[in-house]
């Protein structure tokens, strides 16, 4: 199960082959997505997308992709944790969804663009000094996203690493230094 939980509006249409390409490989797999709150004709466009992009490779979207509803923070927690791998935004990276993976250690598949919006989980990744994951192309991108769906031990390996280096990000103090010595100067 690959976690695809950014808001639908992250996944922009040049980056819409990876999720066929990696179902060519892995096979039995679903990538989860959440729908657009209050915004169906949202939702309907990446649907769409999808659709043409998995008929592209030969493949029916409605096997391999399900758009849940929008979920109170509870479950959406939870449904995050019934996944295997989450798969990051190409081009619009997550922030929240990436901090909130933390929690269950899963293994994150980002490709880090040229601006910071779409550097986010890279940051993130690399703070924790995991970066196995953080793909430099396209094609990368698949190819971890396969072996990672391919090979549990490996899953298992990037998880253990996201456990045991998650309290950097969580504990890091280097931002909230800055803003208070920023206000020191500027209230100075």
């Amino acid at each position: 199960m690959f976690w695809c939980g950014q808001a639908v509006y992250k996944y922009l249409p040049q980056f819409d082959d990876v999720f066929p390409r990696i179902a060519s490989a892995v096979g039995d797999c679903q990538f989860a997505f959440i729908a657009f709150p209050d915004a169906p004709h949202v939702t309907a466009v990446l649907q769409a997308r999808l659709e043409r992009a998995f008929a592209d490779h030969g493949l029916d979207a409605t096997h391999f992709c399900v758009m849940l509803p929008r979920f109170a923070a509870r479950h959406f927690a939870g449904a995050m944790g019934l996944s295997d791998i989450m798969l990051d935004s190409i081009g619009w990276s997550g922030c929240n969804s990436t901090l909130e993976s933390l929690a269950h250690d899963l293994p994150i598949v980002t490709l880090p663009g040229p601006l910071m919006r779409g550097r986010h989980t890279a940051a993130i990744l690399r703070m924790m000094d995991v970066t196995d994951t953080v793909a430099s192309t396209r094609d990368d991108y698949v190819a971890i996203a396969v072996r990672l769906a391919r090979d549990e031990s490996l899953r298992a390996s990037i998880k253990s690493k996201i456990a045991r280096s998650k309290h950097r990000v969580y504990g890091d103090m280097t931002c909230i230094a800055a803003l208070e010595d920023f206000l020191n100067r500027a209230a100075r």
